[in-house]
């Protein structure tokens, strides 16, 4: 089973050349706007948080987590990517178990044997169709494959699951015994407000993206904490994250690798990006990193 590189060309570059230039792009804005935060960094990245938006708006968010897990680590042999699904509602999570994942680099490859690890250990099903037309995962593809080009994926797509941090606690037991290095990503986009979204409750400009930060510092604080049935409480509640199960069951990976809290790598929105007029639809973005002591 083989994915195409479906937002190539809209949300991302569909040429090789013209990708490896954006994703170098993303990686010079991560340092300049959030290398202080990363550099502070000092475990083990066993678990990231990055958004999922096209790259020119939240692809330096991304980069910056991306990058700590270059810097940290000597090689990622696979990245276990769970993704928000934006469209279906999901029962279980869904698991893409075999196959590749083209892009403009070349194909990513599934790691088959995790994946069925996965499925036998009852993380999820095989299954192919939600994945499709879906950003959530394959915005992460760039990085991957331009980072880690060696790196293999299991790509999961989760629902708000509210026992989401203990089917990620299940995946860690199921990789545990399995070789090399593995770590866990979560694609969720945060707050979605305006008119369009139907969230607009402090109305436009300066008090709008007050509302905005406050709204999305709740989802990040529960995240940072390593509190994964909060994580989906709060996201439910505030709508403030698209992927809440997506980062709930990073949260319960990173738990069952040794970590014991999260980090805040970076946080900005769409309007600060690429401001056009007085704010007023505009979409929230945070990297969240889980350390493990090293080594």
């Amino acid at each position: 089973m083989d994915r195409a590189a479906e937002k190539a060309g809209s949300w991302y570059e569909r040429d090789n050349e013209g990708l490896r230039v954006q994703v170098e792009e993303c990686l010079a804005d991560a340092r300049d706007r959030y290398g202080r935060a990363v550099a502070e960094a000092a475990g083990r990245p066993v678990g990231i948080v990055v958004p999922h938006a096209g790259l020119v708006f939240s692809g330096a968010v991304a980069a910056a987590a991306f990058d700590l897990v270059r810097q940290r680590l000597e090689r990622v042999d696979t990245f276990v990517v769970f993704g928000a699904c934006h469209r279906a509602r999901l029962s279980v999570p869904a698991i893409w178990a075999t196959g590749q994942w083209d892009t403009p680099f070349g194909p990513a490859q599934v790691d088959a044997p995790l994946a069925q690890a996965f499925v036998d250990a009852g993380v999820g099903r095989e299954d192919y169709g939600v994945h499709q037309g879906d950003n959530a995962i394959e915005l992460q593809m760039p990085f991957i494959k331009a980072m880690f080009p060696d790196a293999q994926i299991v790509p999961i797509a989760m629902g708000f699951f509210p026992d989401a941090g203990d089917i990620g606690k299940r995946a860690a037991e199921a990789a545990q015994g399995c070789a090399g290095t593995i770590v866990a990503v979560a694609s969720t986009d945060l707050t979605h407000y305006g008119a369009s979204f139907g969230i607009m409750p402090a109305g436009t400009g300066e008090p709008a993206l007050c509302w905005l930060a406050e709204n999305d510092g709740r989802f990040l604080d529960a995240a940072v904490g390593m509190d994964a049935r909060r994580v989906v409480e709060v996201a439910e509640r505030d709508h403030s994250a698209c992927g809440a199960g997506a980062v709930a069951a990073v949260i319960g990976w990173a738990s069952a690798f040794g970590a014991a809290s999260g980090r805040l790598l970076a946080y900005t929105n769409s309007h600060d990006v690429m401001p056009q007029g007085e704010a007023s639809h505009m979409v929230g973005y945070g990297a969240v990193a889980y350390e493990a002591d090293v080594p």
